[in-house]
């Protein structure tokens, strides 16, 4: 089931790879031109054994990259094929290569332009959108990659000095230099992130919130595979990535929200040593390390030093072990680089419609756990994991974490603040459903995360979305869908603060090519135990918009 309207579309977006992945603020679009993503623990935080087993290196594709990688890889059927949800856009993929090109224009309407508190004045307007977009992909012998951009220009009627241009660009190639062996992937993202999320900010670029910002985030990331025959396979890669950071271009944004927010420089490299995968037993060697570098302040060292194994005790069950060594974060702010010892074990468990895997062991900070849990059928899938892992909010940008971040699908930020960079352990859980039915379909999302800042005290904030919504097809060219959100978002300080979303969408297919939209919208945020300049807001929108695919 894919929506016909999209409650989040961000150059920044996650997507089933073995490293976390970023969003931003959404941009108005008529259509959903998101494939439907599934929740799925990543493969980087599985035993070595598994990894051995399940993503043993042949190809370019087949290495987990340690830079970000973008949400263009599942495949979506041709716009106008009768199997595409009504208003879908294709996004082209390496497997289905092509181009699609189009232009969105919209009217909307919102009664709070500036998210003003809900005692204070408001102010309303019409806005005007133009969206042009291209998504491509495009495969060969010695090169394959893909991208997606918006540009997007809002027009504020009778207020022109708030007119505005804002980019969303998600793209990744792949080099091959020498087939089998020598390769080059590069990452470029670009969007908007919420920079304080104590303050006021809803989805959206078009809200005046004065609390966004552009974040650039591009990768190079030269790798090389070898088999040895017998032996294994080998794989080394070295990645170079930048994380951004600006206000230009957009409007009533007092820049001096980035005041102390640095730029940051990512070193990592990455060893494995694998055997043979398809026998009965097998091991594997590892070796990371990422440093992460901000043109101002402390540096920090994330390194494991590896090695898993695995016994096949039947056709579709393998025990799993883990012995390692790994970066020690002290409360004082400095880094004992393989400084603390880390195992764990468990066990992994796969048939045609379930797949299990579970762990339980000990790190730096006490007993640590893993769980994954994936039901796949022909109308049900479900999901279920739970993760836990140190990282911070570059980390999480670079997408270079064991660990996935999670949007919402309403759009709400489950980041840290920019500002906020110090390292924490994260405690992730999520959940997801997705039912389809003769006359439409079911989603159901879950996400609650812990974090534990290591050099704050062990102060804590936790976050935690449910999200739900349910299309209605009503007719042969026109849908209905009624989307909730929510989120509890506690902060270090003891602020809570409670975001709430309904929406209901209107969507007519005149033809493949042409679409049109009507959605309306409320953002709801009540804030307790607030700061100084916290506050809760109210906004209601309108939206009218059509898309013509050229």
């Amino acid at each position: 089931m894919c929506r016909a309207i999209p409650l989040v579309h961000s150059a920044l977006r996650k997507q089933s790879q073995p490293c976390g992945l970023v969003q931003s603020i959404p941009d108005l679009q008529i259509i959903d031109t998101r494939p439907r993503y599934r929740l799925s623990l990543p493969l980087v935080l599985l035993s070595s054994a598994i990894l051995s087993h399940w993503w043993a290196p042949a190809s370019a594709q087949e290495i987990p990259p340690m830079g970000p990688t973008t949400p263009m890889a599942a495949p979506d059927q041709p716009a106008g094929n009768s199997n595409v949800p009504i208003g879908t856009i294709r996004q082209p993929t390496l497997a289905d290569p092509g181009w699609v090109a189009g232009i969105t224009l919209g009217e909307l309407y919102t009664d709070n332009l500036k998210l003003a508190a809900s005692s204070m004045p408001k102010q309303s307007s019409w806005i005007t959108q133009i969206q042009p977009f291209l998504k491509a992909a495009y495969s060969g012998p010695h090169f394959s990659g893909l991208v997606d951009y918006r540009l997007t220009g809002y027009l504020y009627a009778g207020q022109s000095r708030y007119n505005q241009l804002t980019q969303n660009l998600s793209a990744q190639g792949t080099l091959t230099i020498l087939p089998q062996h020598f390769f080059v992937d590069s990452t470029a993202l670009y969007g908007r992130e919420v920079i304080n999320n104590q303050l006021s900010a809803a989805p959206g670029s078009f809200f005046l919130n004065n609390n966004s910002a552009n974040v650039a985030i591009w990768t190079l990331s030269p790798y090389w595979i070898q088999d040895l025959g017998n032996v294994g396979t080998a794989s080394l890669r070295y990645s170079y990535g930048r994380v951004l950071y600006n206000t230009r271009g957009i409007p009533a944004q007092n820049a001096s929200l980035l005041y102390g927010i640095p730029n940051i420089t990512s070193n990592a490299l990455q060893f494995s040593l694998a055997s043979p995968k398809d026998e009965s037993w097998g091991w594997n060697l590892g070796y990371s390390d990422q440093r992460i570098e901000p043109d101002f302040g402390r540096s920090r060292d994330y390194a494991v030093a590896k090695l898993g194994g695995y016994v096949e005790v039947s056709d579709n069950t393998r025990l799993l072990a883990d012995a390692r060594k790994e970066s020690d974060f002290l409360p004082d702010g400095t880094v004992d680089k393989l400084g603390a010892s880390f195992w764990d074990a468990g066990f992994a468990w796969a048939n045609g419609l379930y797949r299990l895997k579970a762990m339980v062991g000990h790190r730096f900070y006490g007993r640590t756990y893993e769980f994954s849990w994936v039901r796949t059928a022909a109308l049900l899938t479900t999901t279920l994991s739970y993760v836990e892992q140190p990282t911070d909010i570059n980390q999480q940008l670079l997408g270079q974490n064991p660990g996935q971040v999670i949007t919402s699908s309403i759009g709400y930020s489950s980041l840290p603040s920019l500002g906020v960079s110090q390292v924490y352990l994260m405690k992730r859980a999520t959940a997801s459903a997705d039912y389809e039915m003769p006359t439409g379909g079911l989603r159901v999302t879950l996400y609650d995360e812990r974090r534990t800042y290591l050099t704050l005290n062990n102060r804590q904030e936790k976050v935690a979305n449910a999200n739900l919504d349910w299309q209605f097809n009503i007719g042969p060219s026109t849908t209905l869908t009624p989307t909730l959100g929510w989120q509890r978002y506690q902060f270090q300080d003891g602020e809570i603060r409670y975001n709430n979303y309904e929406q209901l969408a209107l969507v007519h297919q005149f033809n493949p090519r042409n679409f049109a939209s009507l959605r309306l919208r409320h953002d709801s945020s009540n804030v307790h135990s607030a700061l100084a300049g916290a506050q809760g807001y109210g906004a209601n929108v309108i939206f009218l918009q059509c898309t013509h695919l050229f």
